[in-house]
């Protein structure tokens, strides 16, 4: 066989090197059932709003976000495929909302005060599961009728 052959061969064998071997480490897909609700302040639907479940045994957290009328569904292992049952402490923050929050309308701000404010300012402890006071256990069965009524 030829020199430049070989070296064919080689170069053409180059970008395999190194194929074939794990990506990195790879998430634990979570067991859920399906979870939505509303969430409201003082009686009134927030949109723009993400609710976050957070397992009290270390599991994944679940999230969701609100629609304009309030309503979330929640999302672990993909968006809007529910929550681990059991016990979750409760967190919810301002999302952005609006058209800069729809998925391929995302916008880099890099000066937080540019950040967009949400229409309705909810008490700050609610942005923290450990300051919240909310909890949620979900039960084997779901939820689809779950109501988050911040005061």
């Amino acid at each position: 066989m030829s020199i430049s052959l070989r070296a064919a061969i080689l170069f053409a064998a180059l970008p395999c090197l190194g194929c074939g071997g794990r990506p990195g480490p790879i998430a634990q897909i979570e067991e859920v059932v399906p979870v939505s609700g509303t969430l409201t302040y003082e009686g009134k639907p927030l949109e723009g709003f993400q609710v976050t479940f957070l397992p009290t045994d270390g599991r994944r957290a679940a999230t969701g976000v609100t629609d304009s009328d309030g309503k979330f569904t929640m999302g672990t292992n993909r968006v809007g495929d529910g929550a681990p049952p059991g016990l979750h402490r409760v967190a919810i923050v301002w999302a952005g909302g609006g058209e800069a929050g729809t998925p391929g309308n995302e916008e880099v701000i890099d000066n937080p005060a540019n950040l967009p404010k949400p229409p309705v300012e909810i008490p700050k402890k609610y942005q923290n599961a450990d300051t919240s006071g909310l909890t949620q256990d979900v039960p084997e069965s779901g939820l689809s009728d779950l109501t988050i009524e911040l005061e």
